[in-house]
């Protein structure tokens, strides 16, 4: 239930719902969490949470798009920059770095979504290929750099001594340049 403008008591709301799913998402899948377990967790009526939500799978949608806008507007920061992906890599890592846990549960098969295929859509998104490229190729490479990323990116927040995010920055730009570094971004 898309709202354009919400009060400071709805975000409130929808915050503490958010919150809430992941914690248990920590310990169930998606599928096996309850509307009346989730209102139990964030101490709300279940008649609040249908006014914000219609399901489970909507209220992480939801989470999914608020993390979506925000790497959106880092991709924005630094996409016509001759050399966008470290920079980009390097935010985008210190902002799933501090949000550690809900990385780690959207990352897990507790989902039960494809975060990897909605990744891979999202980077298709901003690759601009060239008169030489075509659209086909920039999904191949959309493809490999997610599956690779998304792997590495597992790998690392599941270590408690973790390298800095700027070091695995260098190390997946290295490997994905030869793939994504020749092309463009365009924020859409």
């Amino acid at each position: 239930m898309p709202v354009k403008s919400l009060d400071r008591r709805a975000r409130m709301t929808r915050q503490i719902l958010k919150e809430s799913l992941i914690e248990l998402m920590k310990d169930k899948p998606i599928h096996e969490i309850s509307i009346k377990k989730i209102c139990e967790t964030a101490d709300i009526n279940r008649s609040t949470f249908y006014h914000h939500y219609e399901s489970q799978f909507e209220l992480f949608e939801d989470i999914l798009n608020d993390i979506g806008k925000d790497i959106f507007e880092m991709v924005k920061a630094h996409c016509t920059s001759p050399n966008w992906m470290q920079p980009i890599l390097e935010d985008a890592l210190t902002y799933i770095e501090d949000r550690r846990e809900t990385f780690l549960v959207i990352l897990s098969e507790n989902s039960g979504f494809s975060v990897g295929e909605k990744l891979t859509q999202y980077v298709e998104r901003f690759v601009n290929t060239t008169s030489e490229d075509s659209s086909e190729i920039a999904k191949y490479c959309a493809q490999f750099a997610t599956a690779g990323m998304t792997s590495v990116v597992w790998q690392w927040l599941k270590e408690e001594k973790r390298m800095p995010a700027k070091e695995l920055a260098k190390i997946i730009t290295n490997l994905l340049g030869p793939s994504l570094g020749r092309f463009t971004l365009f924020p859409q």
